[in-house]
């Protein structure tokens, strides 16, 4: 994916990359920027899933050290490492 891609864009795609993991609002696009994504499903057993889908769509290399709870309990967390990762690299 391109670097000047907008919020909004990284939003949409991390909806998408959370669908068929997450329960509920993922794949109805109702995700707003306090959604805790753990109470929507995602766990230990699909959370490599998901950072493989990330890396995929958005052509990152998540470290060990960057992917904490912290960063995957908020999806607005989320959406914001995204941008500033795509903004770094």
């Amino acid at each position: 994916m391109r670097a000047n891609i907008t919020t909004h864009e990284i939003s949409r795609t991390l909806q998408t990359c959370l669908a068929g993991l997450a329960e509920g609002g993922a794949e109805s696009g109702r995700l707003d920027d306090d959604t805790n994504l753990f109470e929507l499903g995602i766990d230990a057993m699909n959370m490599p899933e998901l950072v493989a889908r990330i890396e995929e769509r958005f052509g990152l290399m998540l470290t060990q050290q960057e992917m904490s709870a912290q960063l995957f309990a908020r999806f607005g967390r989320l959406v914001d490492f995204v941008r500033q990762k795509m903004a770094d690299e």
